[in-house]
């Protein structure tokens, strides 16, 4: 079942860690199920198996958030357009919230990245990387297996 479970969760994702975008999910260790709303807090004991709260994620997210919880962490279902939340350094690597933002928003943000520790060093490496090996390429066949496709826009 486990297994049926974790390609599902995949498929929503195409093989990308819910959260940080890292491609492919095993590039940080494993790819392990998260339960956004943590399992082990008992206010939500009740979403163990709900599927809303189930999302596929690299080991590096998933030790950075382990059971962390704020109701302002994004919700990588919810389909927001990355350049609307986050400005991306491209001198460190690191992710930013957008200089445009409400109060609330800008939050939001800053709790993201401090609770799933996006701007840990390896991660602002890989950004960096990535954003070169874009710029390299050409097609856009070329950037389907990229990483953080979030940056290919910057690109462009």
């Amino acid at each position: 079942m486990d297994d049926v479970v974790r390609a599902a969760l995949s498929a929503m994702t195409d093989g990308r860690c819910a959260y940080c975008d890292g491609y492919p999910l095993r590039a940080t260790g494993r790819d392990e199920i998260d339960h956004f709303r943590p399992k082990t807090r008992i206010e939500f004991y009740g979403l163990v198996c709900a599927w809303e709260n189930l999302f596929l994620i690299c080991h590096a997210c998933n030790s950075a958030k382990h059971d962390q919880w704020d109701e302002a962490l994004l919700r990588p279902d919810t389909k927001y357009v990355f350049e609307r939340y986050f400005f991306y350094r491209f001198d460190t690597g690191e992710l930013r919230p957008a200089p445009d933002l409400d109060v609330e928003s800008n939050h939001r943000v800053e709790r993201t990245i401090v609770i799933l520790d996006l701007n840990r060093a390896d991660a602002c490496k890989a950004r960096m990387r990535t954003l070169k090996e874009i710029q390299r390429r050409h097609s856009d066949d070329e950037l389907v297996d990229m990483a953080y496709r979030f940056l290919i826009p910057l690109c462009e």
